[in-house]
């Protein structure tokens, strides 16, 4: 029976794998994605303010192509809705393709215009080619811009790579060379966005005369740019998010092609500067995916949010799409409790569940106990403790008020920062507000501001 319950408690862990993306059938885009009968609808927003529809018509009514951000929390689900806009787009007859930057750029290192442009126009060239071949005669981005640096650029520190395939790993494998190539092509770089340019119009052309359809849409998907995030000291952190402040708001215009369309992906702090951000972009305004709808609205300033029972049913939904005999290990109140204190944040949810099934199997009777609960609770607050004095103080602020509380501009990073560690959490109910990760609630009312 033991062994039984072992398959079992295996089966339903393997279940919560929250590293494959549902990718509704696109297997060209992403190959080992899930089922679409996994997905369920409408868990980040209400019915009729969908941003991945809403970007998605965008993109089919404007005449001309534009580049388009796109964000959220990290564990919201970001890569699967941006696979369910490529479902929407070729739906609506574009071709489109799907690049992902950890494939291509460090994202542990601040970036500058020119290593983002080679990785992302690089990536472009590369999947084109596993669709449609080589374009003969023209050499793959990779190849174009090493023979511009070859004949422009003088490296010292470091040698330029052999060819594309060395230059391409380099990028993601050598913090030298990236650095090295940061600094050397910071005096060419309207050359290197002139190339960038040209060779998008190429690329769109080419595609266009695979389907023999002059009027295309063509549409790159630029994923995992919001993974952007320093290591190390305070520092070297707030360079790497500053970088990336840099790069989507100073050279917002070196991101826009004539005929290639554009959706990238960005930190979600960068939204609060939606206001003057998202007037640089096409669509007038950052397309952001809130943590899933757990709550029925904003409060009012100094008041707890009020859990939403159809977000949680939700919440419930996904694992009961996932293994429907979880009831064999957990209670409805215990999945609701989970759904609730993961904050609406995917990623949290699955971590906990699964951290409460290994434990399962050497449990003499289930459901589990509470008590396991609340030991996967405790895992995941942990890895959020402690909290600085500064930082407990302003996320009290925030809790009182569910507003960024930002004093300045300058602390942007810092901000950024509390929503890369998933202190603070991101929803959209009629408008945008924050919280709290609900785990850390009580460690903020420790400091005595409420």
């Amino acid at each position: 029976m033991m062994t039984d319950l072992r398959a079992r408690a295996k089966h339903f862990y393997n279940a919560l794998d929250f590293n494959r993306p549902i990718n509704f059938g696109l297997c060209d885009l992403i190959a080992n994605g899930l089922d679409q009968s996994f997905y369920v609808e409408n868990l980040h927003y209400d019915e009729d303010k969908d941003p991945i529809q809403e970007l998605a018509d965008q993109i089919d009514f404007a005449e001309s192509a534009g580049s388009y951000l796109f964000t959220g929390n990290r564990g919201s689900g970001k890569t699967t809705e941006l696979l369910r806009l490529a479902t929407l787009l070729k739906e609506l007859d574009c071709e489109v393709f799907y690049a992902d930057m950890a494939e291509y750029l460090t994202l542990t290192q601040r970036v500058e215009v020119s290593d983002f442009l080679i990785s992302m126009l690089g990536a472009l060239s590369e999947k084109i080619e596993e669709r449609f071949g080589k374009n003969p005669g023209r050499p793959g981005f990779f190849e174009r811009v090493r023979s511009l640096l070859q004949s422009e650029v003088s490296f010292t520190e470091v040698k330029l790579p052999a060819g594309p395939v060395e230059f391409k790993a380099a990028l993601t494998q050598n913090p030298t060379f990236k650095e090295e190539l940061q600094r050397r092509t910071r005096g060419i770089i309207e050359r290197l966005v002139t190339e960038a340019r040209d060779f998008a119009l190429e690329a769109v052309k080419y595609v266009r005369q695979q389907w023999v359809r002059p009027d295309r849409k063509v549409v790159l998907l630029v994923d995992s740019i919001e993974r952007l995030r320093g290591v190390g000291d305070s520092a070297n952190v707030r360079e790497v998010f500053k970088s990336a402040e840099t790069l989507f708001s100073a050279h917002a215009d070196k991101l826009r092609f004539t005929a290639l369309s554009v959706v990238y992906t960005v930190p979600p702090y960068l939204s609060a500067l939606a206001g003057a951000l998202g007037a640089l972009y096409a669509g007038g305004r950052v397309y952001t995916l809130p943590s899933v709808h757990i709550y029925e609205c904003c409060p009012e300033p100094g008041a707890d949010p009020v859990a939403s029972a159809s977000g949680l049913a939700k919440m419930q939904d996904i694992v009961d799409r996932r293994y429907q005999g979880w009831q064999e290990f957990l209670t409805e109140a215990q999945m609701a409790r989970l759904a609730q204190h993961s904050g609406g944040d995917l990623r949290d949810y699955f971590r906990m569940l699964r951290l409460i099934v290994t434990r399962a199997p050497r449990l003499t009777h289930l459901p589990v106990p509470d008590s396991l609960i609340a030991d996967a609770e405790d895992a995941v607050r942990n890895d959020m403790l402690p909290i600085a004095a500064d930082d407990r103080k302003w996320l009290a602020r925030i809790r009182a008020t569910h507003k960024p509380e930002l004093p300045n501009l300058d602390a942007l990073p810092d901000f950024a920062r509390l929503q890369e560690g998933k202190y603070l959490l991101h929803y959209r109910n009629g408008e945008d507000w924050y919280d709290v990760h609900p785990l850390l609630h009580d460690e903020v009312k420790a400091d005595g501001s409420e």
